[in-house]
This record gives structure tokens, sequence and C-alpha cells, in this order.
């Protein structure tokens, strides 16, 4: 039981330094809703309402907007798996045909 509390003590005073040090390292331009000295302040009273606040609506996104977000997925042909097996397996395909025409066996 202690060492639960313990834990999550440590996990709540980490969340809370995170919290801080974002807001205090982050340019005014990227912080939403209140001043910095309030989102601070906001994060240091109510430790975990207020650091789950200052991320859900203090923070405002690199590219500007709640825009939907790019999908995980390759984007171009050479950074797909599936497209690189393929193209190795038509080269050894190829190699193959070219040794059975030439006679030669493994």
């Amino acid at each position: 039981m202690a060492r639960g509390l313990v834990v999550g003590i440590v996990l709540l005073v980490a969340i809370t330094l995170y919290s801080v040090f974002d807001c205090a390292a982050r340019p005014r331009e990227q912080i939403a809703a209140l001043p910095k000295w309030a989102w601070i302040l906001v994060i240091l009273l109510l430790p975990l309402i207020g650091a789950g606040l200052w991320f859900l609506i203090g923070r405002k996104r690199a590219d500007g907007g709640f825009g939907a977000r790019r999908t995980a997925g390759p984007s171009a042909p050479d950074d797909d798996p599936d497209f690189l097996r393929r193209i190795a397996d038509d080269v050894e395909q190829k190699q193959r045909r070219e040794r059975r025409e030439r006679g030669d066996f493994d």
C-alpha cells in the first residue's frame, strides 16, 4: 500500500514538474486561454487537474490547429516495406529465370 502511494506521489510530482517546465519554456504565441503565469499557477495549485488542463487546452499545436493529422503510413514508395519486399521478390525471380535460361542450376 505504501509503495503504491509513493509511486503515485512520485508520478504526480513528475507530471507537475514536466507541465510547469513545458509551460515556462513555451513561447507566448503557443499558449492558449490564459497567460503563462496563470497556467503555472493552475498547474501548481491543482497538480493533476492543472497538468491535464494544460495538456488539453493550454498548449497550441505547432501546426496551429486541431485539423486532421497525417496518417502514420509510408510517405514514399521506398518507405513502404511491402513495396520493397515486392521489388526484392521480382529481382529474385528475374535472376532465377535468367539462371534457368542459361542452364545454371543451384
